[in-house]
């Protein structure tokens, strides 16, 4: 027999039916839930930081608008030391400071801040609980206070 006549009985080639992509196999679903998995929990974080930023940036918008007020020097000490502990009531709970005076308080607010430059002494502190307060210490706490709310620490 003639090799042409041999092939010539042969059926034609049949090729296969295209794999669909659809359904996927195990592993690919796992992978999708893996992923789904991942982008909810990065969803949640950030959603989480944004809740905890919240107070650091509702600050921010009140410093500025105490700036603009036109209040005496006391009442500006005293609004500022309202802020100064709502902020660190905000940030790091009451229980962390509430309690705090002088001193203490000024390294607690330091702390809050990043960065090793001091924002505020123990004058500083004690300046919205005097009853008489200097327009220079004012001004000095004015500006302590706004270079500290620039330089706050994110939270964690």
């Amino acid at each position: 027999m003639d090799p042409e006549s041999i092939i010539g009985m042969l059926e034609p080639l049949r090729e296969p039916p295209a794999v669909h992509w659809w359904p996927l196999a195990p592993g690919w679903w796992l992978l999708a839930l893996l992923s789904l998995g991942l982008i909810v929990y990065g969803l949640l974080r950030l959603w989480r930081f944004h809740l905890r930023a919240a107070p650091i940036r509702a600050a921010r918008r009140a410093f500025a608008a105490l700036e603009e007020k036109d209040m005496s020097d006391a009442e500006r000490a005293a609004a500022l030391g309202l802020l100064q502990r709502r902020v660190a009531i905000g940030v790091a709970g009451r229980r962390n400071c509430a309690g705090l005076t002088g001193q203490a308080w000024a390294d607690f607010l330091n702390s809050l801040a990043k960065g090793k430059e001091p924002y505020f002494d123990g004058t500083l502190a004690d300046l919205a609980y005097l009853p008489q307060v200097d327009s220079q210490d004012c001004e000095d706490a004015l500006h302590a206070t706004g270079r500290w709310l620039k330089n706050m620490e994110r939270p964690r």
